[in-house]
């Protein structure tokens, strides 16, 4: 009868040990990124201090590269502004289509799903919304 609680608590510690891991590591996860990427300013002192040290840049290059992850970024920026647009698009003309082969509380329905997604997207962040 000892012995199954001795295989329980093992199992015990070693259930607590990965959910505390996984956690950790979500939460680091999440900082980091966060930290890191969304900021537009860290992210271009991110890219330069990398390339810095990989390529060896000297100063004048520094400046140099400087201007063009500037010109990278609005670039890129601006691409993304087009592809969600599209997106949008294309989901809008998809919710259309299958409203269309619903009845009226199912319409009523599938709207609330969808505005339940758009409100967990606004509070994770997201920049693509359904």
């Amino acid at each position: 009868m000892k012995s199954w609680r001795l295989f329980g608590g093992i199992a015990l510690v070693f259930v607590l040990g990965v959910t505390a891991g996984s956690a950790a590591t979500f939460y680091y996860h999440e900082y980091r990124t966060t930290r890191s990427f969304q900021d537009p300013v860290a992210r271009k002192a991110r890219i330069l201090k990398r390339l810095t040290k990989d390529l060896d840049l000297s100063p004048e290059q520094q400046r140099e590269f400087s201007g063009l992850i500037d010109q990278f970024t609005h670039e890129r920026e601006a691409l993304d502004q087009h592809i969600r647009s599209e997106i949008r698009e294309s989901l809008d003309s998809g919710f259309l289509r299958m409203k269309e082969k619903l009845n009226p509380e199912q319409q009523r329905k599938l709207e609330e799903l969808r505005d339940r997604h758009e409100e967990r997207m606004k509070h994770r962040g997201r920049r693509i919304r359904f």
